[in-house]
């Protein structure tokens, strides 16, 4: 009887939802309205229990927004998108795929419209890719060029009495430098200024090419940011101020008549091609590597991203689609800074062995960087894609730990320690590394890096010297990283999939059926988690005091929390956000 309740509500809800269908199909549509918001996690996810409670909004998912926009332009019903962008924490890279995603539709013959309401650069950067955009008469343009600020907790330490004791190999590798400097190194400071030097030309260059005005009228532009609607306006930033209703207004005046259609609806109705419509699509399995890489299992986060990812469940996941008889190429996605260099080392070599008998393209989205570029180069047949502002390489290693004995003196905590053999208390948190101890560490740190360099070496088909020349834990947007061979092509998720039909030797119109993780239960939507990946303090919390705590305190404590698991990281030195 439960099993017949269960297959009869299911048949309902597959013929209600053929009727909405089948209304939507005669009803017909001509406008596209997107809604954009929030961190735009690459795929759709449950959120947590606590989150679902707590009132937030959660936007929609990376890819369902390009796919309804890559469906848009080749879509003879579609006459205009609409796409109203507020408050995305979604990365530089991220807000790149949906301009070049928003340009393509454009560049179609399509009418883009881009509403802004106080934009910072992330909606700004989105938007560029409209043919029109319109920013509220109260609103503010809220862009003025990019900075890194570095911060250094050393004073911090010794106040506590706790002291880090802190290995690299790789002149740029300077992760450690947050705990034991009081300021930058020449050659953090370098490859910093080439970094934030390169994002914004990247930026100058495609508000010139977007609004149509010379590089250096762009630069003069910013120079005067932030703006007050009236000043975005005279300098050409955005078209001209209005409300959202006015849009609507004015479109009822100018077509026929308006059939607006929303990005899940819009998604169910609509076909890639014509020919794709009675074509049966192509299973791709998609995976993931996003937030911090680390031994066991991953940990999901409350707004639908991941805080970080396990190598055994990301085997577990990978091993599954390559199991599936169906499944016919993988797509793996990276958003990741790197983390321990084991689990990294655990899913590079998973990755290997599919690639043997799958094709497999890398999409790298925000960061793929130290054990998040490890994972991604796999095999020369694997190609790599990164969009331009992609922050990758950092190929390098990092190891230690922190020493809390002082910390645990003036707390009034003692511990007496009775052991046996020689480094007994090699990992103790309780005193320094003795000299032996230091050069064993140093040691292991220098035979991961060899190691690491030689594997990706043979994955870049290159030499050890090459590869070893850009290594040094440097790191590299994604256009510097094309340039020195570390990836393949520019592009996006929209791109990798194109470089799978290729692959697969499929037209260009064949529709893809994208595979979460081959034979996995859905369980109940809502998950109970609390979990140290996860920060209590955050901007959209606490404002700008919350923001700051977070990067002064929990940040920090992360990176330590890191120290405790894995004595040897495959870690970006450092974390980028832009406003």
């Amino acid at each position: 009887m439960q099993y017949l309740s269960k297959a009869i509500l299911y048949l309902v809800s597959l013929i209600r939802a053929g009727i909405r269908k089948l209304f939507l199909a005669v009803r017909g549509y001509n406008v596209l309205r997107l809604h954009l918001h929030g961190p735009l996690p690459d795929r759709t996810r449950a959120p947590g229990l606590m989150a679902a409670f707590s009132g937030r909004r959660f936007g929609p998912a990376l890819l369902d927004v390009l796919i309804a926009l890559d469906r848009a332009r080749r879509d003879e019903r579609i006459e205009v998108v609409t796409v109203e962008i507020e408050s995305l924490a979604c990365g530089m890279s991220r807000a790149e795929e949906i301009r070049r995603a928003l340009a393509r539709v454009r560049e179609a013959g399509k009418r883009v419209i881009a509403v802004l309401e106080e934009p910072g650069m992330g909606e700004y950067l989105a938007a560029l890719g409209a043919s029109e955009i319109v920013l509220a008469p109260a609103g503010s343009l809220n862009v003025s060029g990019l900075a890194s600020e570095v911060m250094f907790l050393k004073g911090l330490l010794d106040k506590a009495g706790v002291e880090a004791q802190l290995a690299a190999r790789g002149k740029y590798k300077s992760a450690r430098e947050m705990f034991t400097e009081d300021e930058m190194s020449a050659a953090n400071r370098e490859m910093t200024e080439a970094l934030v030097g390169d994002l914004y030309e990247q930026l100058i260059a495609e508000i010139a090419r977007h609004r149509k005005m010379e590089p250096e009228a762009a630069r003069a532009a910013l120079d005067r940011g932030p703006f007050l609607a009236s000043e975005a306006v005279e300098l050409s930033l955005v078209d001209r101020t209005g409300y959202l209703d006015d849009i609507d207004e004015a479109l009822e005046k100018e077509l026929p008549k308006v059939l607006p259609l929303k990005l899940q609806p819009y998604l169910r109705v609509s076909v890639p091609d014509e020919r794709a419509a009675t074509a049966r699509p192509t299973p791709i399995a998609i995976v993931e590597v996003s937030g911090h890489i680390k031994s066991g299992r991953s940990t999901p986060g409350s707004d639908g991203t991941m805080r970080a990812t396990g190598s055994r469940s990301f085997i577990h996941e990978l091993e599954k689609a390559a199991a599936h008889p169906s499944v016919e190429a993988v797509l793996l996605r990276i958003d990741s800074p790197g983390g321990s260099g084991l689990a990294s080392d655990l899913m590079w070599h998973a990755l290997g062995k599919v690639a043997k008998d799958k094709p497999v393209v890398i999409s790298m989205s925000n960061v793929a960087a130290s054990g998040g570029y490890y994972v991604a180069a796999i095999a020369p047949g694997c190609p790599i894609l990164a969009t331009a502002s992609t922050i990758t390489g950092s190929i390098g290693v990092l190891g230690g730990k922190f020493a809390l004995g002082e910390l645990y003196e003036k707390l009034g905590i003692k511990k007496e320690i009775i052991s046996r053999g020689a480094r007994a208390t090699y990992h103790s948190d309780y005193r320094l590394y003795s000299d032996d101890e230091l050069q064993k560490l140093r040691g292991d740190i220098d035979a991961f890096y060899v190691d690491f360099v030689s594997k990706m070496a043979q994955a870049r088909a290159r030499s050890f010297d090459d590869i070893d020349a850009v290594a040094q834990g440097r790191v590299w947007t994604g256009k510097q990283a094309l340039e020195i061979g570390l990836v393949d092509e520019l592009g996006g998720m929209i791109d990798a999939f194109d470089l799978l039909r290729k692959k697969l030797q499929l037209p260009e119109w064949a529709p893809l059926a994208l595979i979460e993780a081959p034979g996995r239960k859905r369980r109940w939507p809502l998950r109970l988690e609390w979990n140290f990946e996860e920060s209590p303090l955050s901007k959209s919390k606490y404002g700008a005091i919350g923001g700051a705590l977070e990067s002064a305190l929990f940040r920090p404590a992360q990176l330590a929390a890191l120290f405790a698991r894995d004595r040897v990281l495959a870690l970006l030195p450092f974390e980028i956000n832009f406003r």
